[in-house]
């Protein structure tokens, strides 16, 4: 397979990577504080879930204190994403055909669609839930192995009535939607040479996606009290692309995280790039996708048992070198939240929303997610 190839580079960059941790354990272990061991300070699992970036391989953001030897982590995830994107062309067209009724697309929509140029002919409607589950395990004082497993849900209309009704209340414009129908699952992007990307309906009713695989080992940062982690990921390709929940292709990537703690903040900086292997069924290569995430957590000393939230996640499109238009510039994800400590576990609330840029990305994605250590 196509992107088969950079499991090899990653497994040379992994030993590479487990030879420099354990040169430099005595470094990383005098650079670590005691406030570091609070484990409850971990960011919200938040990924990219630009369509059709949730099928390739995703690096949440991440504390940079790996977990101790024999310690494990468990985090369970929640996200419901409601994402509908078209062009100011086809939110016109859709105004004059569907003569204020509520359908979904049709095939003479879908042709009108396809015929438009590159950067013009997009429609990308729908929703999904996606249910993460992320279990992290000490390999050793400074080393570290992640396995995620997702199950995705297409359709739902959970959030389509709230983002309409809070458009209408703010008087900001449904860019489209009041003319088409809730709870559908409907993409048609137009491509040279006839390569369009067409889902005209639902592509399954979901299942489990392909498995990631991360390495994590931490590394020494000489200077202003930071702390530094190395992420190396990779996903196989192992179930059918046919149902849409596979992209058919190997991914591989790293990411580089720094955080600062002071008693009652943490500034995190995770950053990466992702190699992706393309998607075997729709025939679409996208380009290597470079990110940043950045974030800051609060504890209350009067509620010293909940965490605030805040982060920002910068991304190139997926669609990059496929169109030039408002649909492939930076994508730009605020996520809002709280934490609380319970004796069962950490029980999280997120929402994440779009910014900038209202044409490229998710409108919203609600998360919610329950973690634990052990």
């Amino acid at each position: 397979m196509k992107g088969f190839r950079y499991s090899w580079c990653l497994l040379i960059v992994t030993l590479i990577t487990l030879l420099f941790s354990q040169l430099l354990q005595p470094v990383i272990a005098s650079q670590q504080s005691s406030s570091s061991n609070n484990h409850w300070n971990t960011p919200f699992q938040v990924r990219d879930y630009t369509f059709p970036s949730f099928l390739l391989l995703g690096f949440s953001p991440t504390p940079a204190k790996p977990l101790e030897h024999g310690h494990h982590h468990i985090n369970f995830s929640y996200s419901v994403v409601n994402d509908f994107q078209v062009s100011a062309t086809v939110e016109q067209y859709l105004k004059e055909r569907h003569g204020g009724k509520r359908r979904p697309l049709d095939s003479a929509d879908i042709d009108f669609i396809r015929n438009l140029p590159q950067g013009e002919g997009y429609y990308i409607d729908g929703e999904f839930t996606m249910l993460e589950l992320n279990y992290n395990f000490g390999l050793g004082d400074n080393l570290e192995l992640g396995i995620t497993t997702s199950y995705i849900f297409y359709g739902g209309r959970l959030l389509d009535g709230v983002i309409y009704d809070f458009h209408d209340a703010i008087d900001i414009g449904q860019q489209g939607r009041e003319y088409v129908a809730d709870n559908q699952v409907q993409v048609v992007l137009a491509r040279d040479h006839g390569e369009d990307i067409v889902l005209s309906q639902r592509p399954s009713r979901g299942g489990f996606t392909d498995p990631a695989i991360y390495l994590r080992t931490a590394f020494p940062v000489p200077y202003f009290e930071w702390q530094g982690k190395l992420s190396l990921g990779i996903k196989p390709a192992l179930v059918s692309e046919r149902k849409f929940i596979s992209s058919g292709n190997w991914d591989g990537g790293f990411q580089l995280t720094l955080d600062k703690q002071t008693s009652h903040n943490i500034y995190t900086i995770n950053t990466g790039y992702i190699y992706t292997g393309g998607f075997e069924q729709t025939d679409f290569n996208p380009p290597s996708l470079p990110y940043i995430d950045l974030g800051w957590r609060h504890r209350y000393t009067k509620w010293p048992s909940i965490r605030s939230q805040i982060q920002i996640h910068l991304a190139e499109h997926p669609y990059r070198d496929l169109v030039d238009s408002a649909l492939s510039e930076l994508q730009f994800q605020l996520t809002l939240g709280f934490k609380w400590k319970l004796n069962a576990g950490m029980l999280g609330v997120a929402l994440s929303e779009n910014v900038l840029n209202f044409d490229n990305t998710p409108d919203v994605v609600l998360h919610l997610s329950w973690e634990r250590f052990h």
